[in-house]
């Protein structure tokens, strides 16, 4: 609240340029009576008058394009899910197919392994059965 401790007004309805001093508690009774009628000065005069329909089309207008933001925002979101979504299946897939590599790898590998393994027993009961052979010959 503007608050002045005297203020200085002229006369100018009788043509006087009388002086006067106006101290705090008329300033505030001025302030009071300007604020009880600017509402009527204002509608009098067609000063900013705004109709509740031109109110109600601004708020509209304005509710309109928040939703068009709204809206916006969503899409770009969505579009940055699908292509979130689009990236982790391309690394599940990449994934996949290394397991599946090292799986086959491991796969040739135990071959070989049972291979040699599968030879060596062969070897093994051969000899044993030459051993045996023998041993009831010379025996």
């Amino acid at each position: 609240m503007l608050r002045l401790r005297s203020a200085t007004l002229m006369d100018k309805a009788n043509g006087n340029k009388q002086v006067r001093q106006v101290d705090q508690n008329q300033l505030e009774q001025i302030g009071d009576y300007v604020k009880s009628h600017i509402g009527q000065w204002i509608r009098e005069q067609n000063i900013l008058t705004f109709t509740q329909q031109e109110r109600s089309r601004d708020r509209d207008t304005e509710l309109l394009e928040r939703m068009v933001r709204v809206e916006e925002g969503i899409k770009n979101q969505i579009e940055i899910t699908r292509q979130g979504f689009e990236n982790m299946e391309k690394r599940f897939v990449e994934r996949f197919e290394a397991v599946d590599k090292r799986f086959e790898d491991m796969q040739h590998y135990m071959d070989k392994r049972f291979n040699v393994q599968t030879w060596i027993i062969s070897a093994g009961f051969a000899m044993m059965t030459i051993l045996m052979s023998l041993y009831q010959f010379l025996g």
